[in-house]
C-alpha cells in the first residue's frame, strides 16, 4: 500500500494500547501502553531500499501487518502476532515486484490475502499466447496461510475484449472482496471477478 501518511504509521488496540512505526532512521515498531513502551521490534533495513510503510491490525487484533515498499515498484509485508506485551514476527515476504498492495484477513484469520498490480495496461506491454491471442499480466493474488506460514502466489492474466479501452482498466482498486463456498472474489478496476478454489498458479480472466 503506497501510502506513507502519518496516520498509517500507528494503530490503536481496543484496550488503549498503540503500535507505532518509526522509520525516520531505522525501522522500529513499538508497542506502547500508557505512554510506556512495552516492546520494540527493529526490522532489518531492506536491501532494496525503503520508500515507506504502513500498519494494519487484523479484526481480532491478534495480528499486525507491516506493509512496506521500496519506491521502485516492489511490495513486501511482515506479519506479527501480538502476544500480550510482545510483538512476535511470524513471516516476512521480502520484496515482490508490483505496486499498490492491499491486505485482508479472511476465514477467521486463517488466511491473509495480498493483492497488487504488476503490469501496466498499454498495448506495448501486451503478450500473446500459443494461439496468438492477446493478453496482459494484471497482477498477483497471493494467499498467506496462518496455519502453515506459506505464501501461495497466483498471477492474473487478462484477455481483453475487442472494444476494450486501456484507460478504463489502468486505474482503480484491486483487492479482496469475499469468499462464498469455493468461490473467491476480488474487486478489480472493471468490476468483480470470481475464481474457483483451489486457485491455479495462473488465473485467467476473459473480458467479453
Amino acid at each position: 500500500m503506497n501510502d506513507n501518511n502519518d496516520e498509517m504509521k500507528s494503530v490503536f488496540l481496543t484496550d488503549g494500547r498503540k503500535i507505532a512505526l518509526d522509520d525516520d532512521d531505522d525501522l522500529i515498531l513499538s508497542l506502547v501502553s500508557d505512554n510506556k513502551t512495552e516492546d520494540t521490534y527493529k526490522m532489518p533495513y531492506p536491501s532494496g531500499g525503503f520508500g515507506g510503510g504502513s500498519l494494519q491490525l487484523s479484526p481480532s487484533e491478534k495480528y499486525l501487518v507491516f506493509s512496506y515498499f521500496s519506491g521502485e515498484s516492489e511490495e513486501a509485508f511482515s506479519l506479527f502476532e501480538i502476544e500480550y506485551a510482545r510483538l512476535k514476527l511470524l513471516y516476512d515476504s521480502g520484496y515482490l515486484y508490483g505496486e499498490d498492495a492491499h491486505y485482508s484477513f479472511v476465514n477467521d484469520e486463517k488466511i491473509l490475502v495480498q493483492t497488487f498490480r504488476t503490469e501496466f495496461w498499454y498495448k506495448e506491454n501486451a503478450k500473446t499466447d500459443e494461439n496468438k491471442d492477446l493478453y496482459y499480466e494484471f497482477g498477483e493474488l497471493n494467499l498467506f496461510s496462518l496455519e502453515t506460514h506459506e505464501l501461495s502466489r497466483h498471477t492474473i492474466y487478462v484477455y481483453p475484449s475487442d472494444d476494450w479501452k486501456e484507460e478504463e482498466t489502468d486505474v482503480g482498486s484491486f483487492m479482496f472482496s469475499e469468499i462464498n463456498g469455493c468461490q473467491f472474489s476480488v474487486i478489480v478496476p472493471w468490476g468483480k471477478v470470481t475464481f474457483r478454489e483451489p486457485l491455479e498458479k495462473i488465473l485467467v480472466v476473459r473480458l467479453k
